[in-house]
């Protein structure tokens, strides 16, 4: 339903006026023009000429500066497209890459006064100092310097007033704008624009909840509690709310101005920072299951003997270890130059249609992978690779589960980290006991076939899937909606056939079971495993020769 038909509203049409006459600024007149904007405003849009300046900028530069003067929401909508290249494009991605999140400050008066609203006491009743000149300022909130009663000193986050509720309309108009784009506009459907903006609705909400940052803080504290080499600061969840969080100040230096300016030249271990990071974020990802999904250098502390302090937790990620593995087995399968491997993983797990074209995705595919084929495995760029993978699922029917969007743009800031710190550092080399883990076999000197390979992933999926299949079966029996249709024709012949396929279903179960044992035991017991295969290859030429006889 058109929103300007419910609410005339002018602040509604003044707002959707100046995103139209902003559009025609950068040159995309055109497209307000086929999302038939301008008739559903019942006041005439100055159509200004388009400055030289403007015009001479690429494409990509003009939708960065149009973005920039649309204001703090369409920033940060900037900034997720930025991470999504499978669906605008490298070239789009990295100019909206440089789209900077920050602003001039409001007044400390205003910050003092929200502080004592929320806590609901004075100033002076908490802070026994509280800095004038805010020490950070951006679109959400700007940061102060304070000092507890009991000496401590601390940080306080203020969000902007009124944030909030400016972003709350900015995303209706939106909402709006998306859904006449998916309508009036064919080509731009398969980008999914609604999907978009609903994906930054959940996002900017998260990150306007100030209280959830805090939360979020102490589960990581809790996370590294027996880790030295990673610190998280002391939240103090009694003086945090919704718009106001205050934890301990970390001393160091800013990971940025160690690799902008070389400060400290000699003082930090530079490889064994970029070492921590990634290993930090392995373990929040693959072992914690939550982890900090904005490890950019201006969010990260170098304190003493090299210990990383992170900063920042209004963008947190959560991933459940079944959706981890199958993100990085995605990497693994590529690593190997595995296209069928790859393929398959993809089609098991849900993640393309089986119905789709995929002699034309296999292509695709390998395409993506021939880049990599020549590349000495430390010199991989693991983000890099998923996200080239993204953009070619892009072109057909998949399902996209926004928990590997959100990790490949973890992984490319950190590739990013770990290279302006190191040029030989490479985050692959840090990944492979995580991989050992995943596919003990595939990564090593000794990987098993490629067919028992992918026959194991099929029993996993099997297995792992079995549950749910019985369940919907026996919901539908309830329900009554189960239909089955049998005709009788020789049913004994065929019972005895189907109890002759489940003794052959049973043992090639077995054998699967001791190969995978085998793979497991032979890494703490070479004898023990190997007999294991011995058996599981007497027991498989059983097999073949029952189903040859029968």
């Amino acid at each position: 339903m058109d929103i300007f038909s419910i609410e005339q509203s002018k602040q509604d049409l003044d707002r959707i006026s100046r995103i139209t006459d902003i559009l025609v600024k950068f040159q995309a007149g055109q497209f307000a023009d086929r999302i038939r904007i301008k008739e559903r405003l019942p006041i005439r849009i100055f159509k200004r000429k388009v400055q030289p300046e403007i015009a001479r900028k690429t494409p990509q530069e003009r939708l960065r500066l149009m973005l920039e003067e649309l204001g703090t929401t369409f920033v940060k909508f900037g900034q997720l497209l930025s991470t999504r290249g499978d669906i605008v494009g490298a070239d789009y991605a990295t100019e909206l890459a440089k789209l900077q999140d920050k602003m001039r400050p409001f007044p400390t008066e205003q910050a003092r006064a929200i502080v004592v609203k929320e806590l609901g006491k004075p100033i002076s009743a908490i802070f026994t100092s509280f800095e004038n000149e805010p020490i950070a300022s951006a679109s959400i909130g700007q940061i102060h310097r304070a000092t507890l009663k009991d000496g401590t000193k601390v940080v306080v986050k203020v969000q902007r007033p009124k944030i909030k509720a400016t972003i709350k309309e900015d995303l209706r108009l939106m909402h709006y704008l998306a859904t006449l784009a998916n309508k009036h506009v064919p080509e731009i459907r398969k980008y999914d624009p609604v999907y978009l903006v609903n994906e930054f609705d959940r996002s900017i909400m998260k990150e306007l909840d100030f209280f959830r940052e805090s939360k979020s803080a102490e589960r990581l504290k809790i996370n590294f509690k027996s880790d030295t080499s990673i610190y998280v600061p002391t939240v103090y969840e009694d003086l945090c709310t919704e718009h106001v969080v205050v934890m301990e100040e970390i001393k160091g230096t800013k990971l940025s101005e160690i690799i902008g300016a070389g400060a400290g030249a000699g003082k930090y271990d530079k490889k064994l920072i970029a070492r921590r990071c990634v290993r930090a974020f392995f373990k929040m990802v693959l072992v914690d299951g939550f982890y900090h999904a904005d490890m950019h250098p201006g969010n990260i502390i170098i304190m003493g003997r090299n210990v990383i302090g992170l900063l920042d937790y209004g963008r947190v990620g959560t991933i459940d270890k079944e959706m981890a593995e199958r993100i990085f087995r995605l990497a693994l399968f590529a690593v190997d130059d595995d296209v069928n491997g790859l393929v398959s993983h993809m089609v098991r797990t849900g993640m393309i249609n089986e119905n789709a074209n995929m002699s034309s995705f296999k292509a695709d595919v390998s395409d993506v992978l021939d880049t990599y084929y020549s590349t000495s495995i430390v010199d991989i760029k693991m983000g890099q690779m998923l996200s080239d993978l993204m953009s070619v699922l892009s072109k057909y029917d998949f399902n996209r589960p926004r928990e590997i969007a959100e990790l490949t743009r973890a992984l490319l800031i950190l590739e990013g980290v770990g290279n302006e710190l190191s040029p030989s550092f490479n985050i692959a080399e840090e990944f492979e006991p995580y991989a050992k883990k995943l596919l003990p076999s595939s990564w090593g000197t000794q990987r098993m076939a490629d067919i028992v390979k992918d026959d194991l992933l099929d029993l996993e999926y099997i297995v792992r899937t079995l549950p749910a299949t019985v369940r919907k079966f026996l919901g539908k029996l309830e329900e009554g909606k189960l239909k089955i249709e049998l005709a009788h024709r020789d049913l004994d012949s065929f019972s005895a056939d189907l109890d002759r396929i489940g003794e052959k279903l049973s043992l090639a179960l077995i054998v699967s079971a001791l190969i995978v044992g085998s793979s497991v035991v032979i890494n703490a017991n070479k004898a023990l495993g190997l007999l294991g295969f011995v058996i599981s290859v007497l027991f498989g030429l059983w097999l073949g020769v029952k189903i040859f006889l029968d």
